[in-house]
């Protein structure tokens, strides 16, 4: 009787003090980074023009599905192209190894695309476009609202998300986001907003909102979280994603009250779920007088959904990590610890070492991210 008494108090002992020697290191753990690489990457062949105009490159959304590197350019593409194509990790800036373009012309319907996600579980890719303008009485801008998705490694044949089968965008679901972002300012609905983030857990899809007022030109810069519950359903060999009708903004991060030596004009342009560390990622970029940069952030599901802020991420010398002279607008997972940026630095002549970009060209920079462990004692 003794010895199980003894034994049992032994286990309770072992157990009570792995779980606090755990809950310690998770409270300890620190994530440091620091940029290992930059370079350009060839998006078309150079010369390529539309309507007797230059194309420029203007990559605004990249996703690693875990075969080939997925890349949007958020502009129009002559016939035969796409702004939508792949390349893989290893020819990311091999110039002699041109990217395949996705030809289906569901791709070239929707305009302006912002955002690559990917389900946790690997099954589905999605893309979203930035919601931003409309035409009244007329269906002409229609494919500026579109989500697409598709089978990972079937993206011969995607899907339009919408409340329908039949629908080829996503606009029916603009309104409700209209109505989601309405304010004391726009009672009723919101005129404008601009979606720039796309994330998938499990069970949601957050979507990240960089502008909303009055219209393009009267805007407000944001870095807010809607979030929409998803399932998915059998429909005879396909499958088709749902959405609830359950919007709702988790949070409202003011960048400004986080850390005031930032510059002003900084909101969302990128939100991503990390599933190798159950957290997301966030990138807010500028585009002021000339200037163009970006930062990272982060933060885990429980403060995203308790709005809380996000946390700045930065060097082991405590410095913020950002990309200055390039404007990041989408980040995706290489692994578990290096991260790619892709630039949508418009048309500016941007750097990289002694490399300066060509119209064809868009800058990418990839990050290595650390965890530092801080061994205290209870």
């Amino acid at each position: 009787m003794n010895y199980r008494l003894s034994t049992l108090a032994l286990i309770i002992l072992l157990v009570v003090h792995g779980c606090k020697t755990a809950k310690l290191h998770t409270k300890a753990d620190t994530l440091t980074a620091t940029s290992t690489k930059e370079g350009f990457l060839n998006c078309f062949t150079a010369g390529t023009s539309l309507n007797g105009q230059t194309v420029w490159c203007e990559a605004s959304a990249v996703l690693y599905d875990g075969k080939n590197l997925f890349v949007a350019n958020d502009k129009d593409m002559p016939s035969g192209l796409s702004p939508v194509f792949t390349k893989t990790p290893e020819t990311l800036d091999d110039s002699t190894k041109g990217p395949v373009y996705l030809l289906p012309l569901t791709f070239s319907a929707g305009r302006k695309y912002e955002d690559f996600a990917q389900t946790p579980d690997r099954r589905f890719v999605l893309l979203s476009t930035a919601f931003d303008r409309v035409k009244p009485g007329s269906h002409d801008w229609d494919g500026y609202n579109t989500i697409l998705y598709w089978r990972t490694g079937d993206e011969q044949h995607p899907h339009v998300l919408a409340p329908d089968d039949t629908s080829r965008t996503s606009v029916g679901y603009r309104q409700r986001i209209a109505q989601l972002l309405a304010s004391a300012e726009f009672p009723g609905a919101i005129p404008y907003f601009k979606v720039e983030g796309l994330a998938a857990t499990d069970k949601q899809l957050l979507f990240g909102i960089r502008e909303e007022g009055k219209s393009y030109e009267s805007f407000k810069y944001r870095a807010k979280i809607v979030s929409v519950s998803y399932r998915v359903e059998k429909a005879g060999n396909t499958e088709r994603i749902r959405l609830a009708d359950d919007w709702k903004i988790i949070n409202d991060f003011d960048i400004t009250k986080s850390d005031t030596t930032l510059p002003k004009s900084l909101a969302l342009s990128s939100l991503e779920y990390d599933p190798y560390r159950g957290r997301f990622w966030m990138l807010t970029s500028l585009e002021a007088n000339g200037q163009l940069d970006a930062y990272v952030w982060t933060i885990t599901p429980a403060d995203l959904y308790a709005n809380k802020p996000f946390t700045l991420l930065r060097n082991m010398q405590g410095q913020p990590v950002h990309t200055p002279g390039h404007k990041a607008e989408d980040v995706t997972f290489l692994d578990a610890n290096r991260l790619l940026l892709i630039h949508d630095d418009d048309r500016a002549r941007t750097t990289v070492g002694t490399l300066t970009r060509q119209p064809n060209q868009a800058a990418y920079t990839i990050i290595t991210v650390s965890t530092q462990r801080n061994h205290t004692s209870p």
